[in-house]
């Protein structure tokens, strides 16, 4: 599976960027989008910033809300079914590549 993911880091003086990641697909083949995410942060790249939160991840406060190829989700209960996706903050008030005011 590829996941896109918009980066932006506003301490850099460079633009927005995308950067794709080969994720092994599970032998069930069934992942959220926090799932992918902490995927990549733990194998991948932990150089990425997105709302992880213990506490809800169960689709109540809303904290993680992302566009997923142009539509808002919340990355928590979010299944992924396609086998390329692109993931991108839920708007432009961006402060760090997924993390949003």
């Amino acid at each position: 599976m590829i996941v896109k993911i918009f980066r932006y880091n506003p301490e850099e003086q460079g633009d927005s960027y995308y950067q794709e990641y080969s994720i092994p697909l599970s032998s069930d083949g069934t992942y959220t989008i926090m799932d992918l995410l902490d995927y990549i942060y733990t194998n991948l790249d932990n150089t990425i910033s997105y709302y992880r939160h213990s506490i809800c991840n169960q689709g109540i406060c809303g904290r993680c809300v992302v566009k997923v190829n142009g539509s808002a989700v919340l990355a928590c209960t979010h299944r992924v079914v396609e086998d390329f996706i692109c993931i991108e903050p839920k708007n432009n008030n961006c402060l760090k590549d997924l993390v949003t005011k």
